[in-house]
């Protein structure tokens, strides 16, 4: 039954071909849609509730994002008049267990950052390697968001300089409703590139853009998701996402080495660099990396070129990025009347279908 299920499993992901772009917009939440199994579109609560839940007004509960190696303090979080922050680039959406990098430039050298959540008790104090340049600096914060991750937010952001403190930099933050399972992988990316996750299983099957794979339901309509969300930015048709994830429940977890690749696609804006983060987490943690760091992290320069092979013969030298094992058994989930529902393509996903081939 255990060569049943994989070979099942390799039949439906080769049914997918890709999964849309386009996105339902909710009041505040924006609903993927690429299966068509999501049908509600919860609008979240911008005020947290104690009674609900006590983390939801505490940064430190672990319910919205952590920033390691930085120090938590409770209270306010600390704002002058020594200037603004103006040039702070961020992803405004963000998924659940995903990293989002916030990068700073600015012609200040400055000492700490502190960064906190309208509305939310505490803050962290983060000292990052300042870059520097002819006559200006850049600082990269990595938000490790939880996996219990799902409200809208806005992030503040000040720093200091000495004793001089800046005035508060604000991002409102989208929180888009995806699906999870046992296995997530989060690529997360700062502005508008065809920038594209692939991940290879133990088994050798290559979910990505071109082989979605989709949703399982079972009579009793337990869900089952084994396959990549959707292609964000697809043949650089802007839907502005700049995330994107795959998703694998426990029953298709194979035991093995799993491999994790970013590919740029199609460099939409060359004019800017962009920054990018892999981030996986199995069973809410995250995994050891045999090659690297996770989250790992990068940068397309400006003027960034596309990979000219695209993604065939999985080029390690240029974009493996994480590289992980699993030592486990398959759950043994019978597959017996499920029903495959594949990752429907967007024209934008075809169009870049057609131009690879």
């Amino acid at each position: 039954m255990k060569t049943k299920i994989l070979i099942f499993a390799a039949v439906a992901l080769m049914l997918g071909i890709a999964i849309p772009s386009c996105l339902k917009q909710g009041e505040d939440t924006i609903v993927l849609e690429g299966s068509g199994v999501i049908k509600d579109n919860p609008t979240p609560d911008p005020t947290p509730d104690p009674e609900l839940d006590p983390d939801e007004t505490d940064i430190s509960g672990g319910y919205y994002f952590q920033i390691d190696n930085a120090k938590l303090h409770e209270g306010k979080i600390p704002s002058g008049s020594c200037g603004e922050l103006t040039d702070v680039y961020m992803n405004s959406m963000v998924l659940a267990g995903g990293t989002n990098i916030a990068t700073i430039m600015s012609a200040t050298r400055y000492d700490k950052f502190y960064i906190g959540i309208k509305g939310v008790d505490g803050y962290y104090e983060y000292s990052p390697e300042a870059v520097e340049y002819e006559d200006w600096y850049a600082y990269k914060i990595p938000l490790a968001y939880s996996m219990d991750y799902q409200r809208d937010i806005e992030v503040q952001i000040s720093a200091s300089s000495g004793d001089c403190v800046t005035g508060l930099f604000t991002q409102p933050i989208k929180f888009v409703k995806s699906h999870e399972g046992a296995l997530n992988i989060v690529l997360t990316f700062d502005n508008e590139k065809d920038i594209d996750l692939h991940v290879v299983t133990p088994s050798g099957l290559e979910i990505g853009y071109a082989q979605p794979g989709g949703v399982y339901e079972y009579p009793n309509g337990k869900l089952a998701y084994m396959g990549l969300d959707h292609d964000s930015n697809a043949g650089c048709n802007i839907d502005g996402l700049n995330n994107e994830n795959v998703v694998i429940s426990e029953e298709f977890i194979e035991p093995g080495v799993y491999k994790v690749y970013v590919d740029l696609f199609d460099n939409c804006n060359p004019a800017i660099a962009t920054n990018w983060t892999c981030t996986v987490r199995y069973k809410g943690e995250l995994v050891q990396n045999l090659i690297g760091n996770n989250p790992a992290t990068g940068v397309y320069p400006i003027g960034a070129r596309i990979n000219d092979d695209r993604f065939e013969g999985h080029d390690e030298l240029s974009n493996l990025v994480i590289k992980f094992v699993i030592i486990q058994s398959k759950s043994g989930f019978e597959l017996g009347n499920v029903t495959f529902k594949p990752n429907q393509p967007s024209e934008a996903t075809l169009q870049k279908i057609a131009r690879k081939r």
